[in-house]
């Protein structure tokens, strides 16, 4: 029996270790296979029905035509979004929960809002908001110039009267110089408000980080391990089933188990803006980019650390759902979403690679407000 195991087991190794070989390319067969553009880059492992498109570089913001870009509303926009006088107690700004020193969110797991009142949900970043084509986690804006408006009037956020606003700025004297340099005529409304302030949101961009620069050819800008993470996001971790393209996201909805559904802390996301059952625990997919400084994490913020982001979903980010619950209707796990069997050395190159597409915000100086 011995001299059987002493012969059958380094067999077992060899197998194991040609497995292996064959699986995981080296660092020098991925760098030959990656020191190219995206689109020769190797074959993602990509679900069928996904709408794919390779990763890449950030484009330019293409600004509407019914609000199109001048430097004054910018700047106005910009004083609007750090100006208190905005909400019902002339205490919370929109920059109180989008805060550029953390990432463009609050850092907190929910924020809180008019009177201390605690938010049910995370505050996501801003970063890169003007290329979004739905916004809120359950996506029930379709524009930045309807989104800004919502937390303005919603009396667990800033609780402002929307009818009021305009006079309460017309209060400060220099607000009308600064409307009309922005609009050609002093005059201030809800929609100009809004306007300016998706103007300057459109501005809230990336900074160009490590992986930026190799995709732009700097081949030496990712270590080996960031480039083993990169091809593990893109192939074995399936990571690009729902973050791809230039803003890693798919900008769709998915039900990733996250509800809550039957236990407390329940929501169920899209659902309450549809009411089709099929959008049961559907939040949508957030950006990537920069992700190493905008957690918390998840709808619910309940998650603080990347790495245990990477350990659900190397599980399957399964649906727990309590035997209690008897309900017939229930929220649907996507089916994109299944164990990895990721190695912790695996787990931590994908956690390098996403620091390497990470760069901290660049801080910003609070403007000058209207007396």
């Amino acid at each position: 029996m011995n001299r059987l195991l002493l012969f059958v087991v380094p067999l077992l190794l060899m197998l194991a270790l040609m497995a292996l070989s064959a699986t995981t390319p080296g660092p020098e067969e991925l760098r030959s296979a990656y020191a190219k553009p995206p689109s020769e880059w190797p074959a993602a492992t990509v679900d069928e029905g996904v709408d794919f498109k390779e990763l890449g570089t950030l484009p330019p913001v293409a600004y509407p035509a019914h609000n199109p870009y001048n430097k004054a509303k910018a700047a106005l926009g910009e004083m609007l979004f750090f100006d208190p006088r905005l909400s019902g107690s002339n205490q919370i700004a929109c920059a109180s929960c989008h805060d550029p020193e953390v990432g463009w969110g609050d850092g907190r797991r929910t924020s809180f809002g008019h009177g201390r009142q605690l938010g049910p949900r995370n505050a996501p970043t801003l970063l890169n908001v003007g290329h979004w084509l739905a916004f809120f986690w359950d996506g029930r804006a379709q524009s930045l110039e309807e989104q800004a408006l919502f937390p303005i009037k919603d009396p667990l956020e800033m609780n402002q009267d929307l009818g009021s606003l305009p006079s309460e700025l017309e209060e400060a004297e220099g607000y009308a110089a600064h409307f009309a340099e922005a609009f050609g005529d002093s005059s201030i409304t809800v929609e100009r408000i809004a306007q300016a302030l998706a103007t300057y949101e459109r501005g809230i961009r990336s900074r160009k980080s490590r992986f930026d620069q190799f995709v732009e050819g700097r081949y030496t800008a990712l270590t080996d391990d960031e480039l083993a993470g990169l091809h593990l996001f893109r192939t074995k971790a399936r990571c690009i089933n729902c973050h791809h393209g230039p803003f890693f996201t798919d900008q769709a909805f998915h039900n990733n188990g996250q509800s809550h559904f039957g236990r407390p802390g329940e929501d169920l996301g899209r659902f309450a803006i549809t009411g089709d059952t099929l959008d049961m625990g559907l939040f949508r997919t957030p950006t990537l980019r920069d992700i190493a400084f905008t957690g918390p994490y998840m709808h619910h913020g309940n998650i603080a650390e990347l790495e245990e982001v990477l350990f659900m979903y190397d599980q399957g980010m399964p649906q727990i759902i309590p035997r209690s619950v008897k309900s017939a209707r229930r929220p649907v796990h996507d089916p994109l979403l299944k164990p990895l069997g990721l190695t912790a050395r695996e787990r931590a190159q994908l956690l390098s690679f996403l620091q390497a597409l990470s760069t901290r915000p660049r801080p910003v100086n609070p403007p000058g407000l209207p007396i």
